[in-house]
Formats: structure tokens, sequence, C-alpha cells
């Protein structure tokens, strides 16, 4: 397998695990459980990943971060977010600017 084919298929896996991630977090909203910090976090990192290689977000990937920004930018607390750490605020602004560059208009 060539190079390109293997970073192909491993940025395949990357947008597999980011979809089923994104559905653990779109399942514990509807279920209104708490959303581990670390969880959005890993997604927000497989998006960036795959939006440096150029490669489209899978749909429902989209969707929930379209509205965890949303809700970031309406000034919402994330009251299903568990945990939340004062000292994590820079990962909290790394989102807020990766979001403001994906605001559907």
């Amino acid at each position: 397998m060539t190079d390109a084919g293997a970073q192909s298929d491993k940025l395949g896996e990357v947008a597999r695990l980011a979809s089923l991630m994104a559905d653990r977090i779109l399942e514990a909203q509807i279920m209104e459980r708490p959303i581990p910090q670390e969880q959005l976090n890993a997604l927000v990192n497989a998006a960036w990943l795959l939006q440096d290689h150029d490669v489209p977000w899978p749909p429902l990937v989209e969707e929930v971060l379209h509205e965890a920004g949303r809700r970031m930018n309406q000034g919402e607390t994330a009251p299903e977010a568990a945990d939340p750490k004062p000292e994590d605020d820079g990962a909290l602004a790394g989102l807020t600017r990766f979001f403001s560059g994906f605001r559907r208009r």
C-alpha cells in the first residue's frame, strides 16, 4: 500500500471514529446526560485533523459541532458538560476560535 493510500485509510478511520463520538454526544444530549468535556475535545481535535487534510466532516460531526458552536456564540453554558475545569479555559478559547470560522450564513 502506498503512503497516500495508508494516510487516506487512517483519515477515513478518524472520520468514522469522529462520527461515533458525535453520535455518543448527541445521544447524551437527547437523554439529558452529562457530556464529558474530554469527548467534546476529542471530537473537535478530530475535526481539526480532518480539516487540515481537506477531508470533509461527516454530517453528524458537522451537526454536533455547529450546535456546540451555536450554544457557545449565544453565551449558553453547557449544563451537560461534566466537571468543567477552570484551567481548561485554553481549550474553550481554542474551540471558540475554531467555531468562528464555520458560522453558517
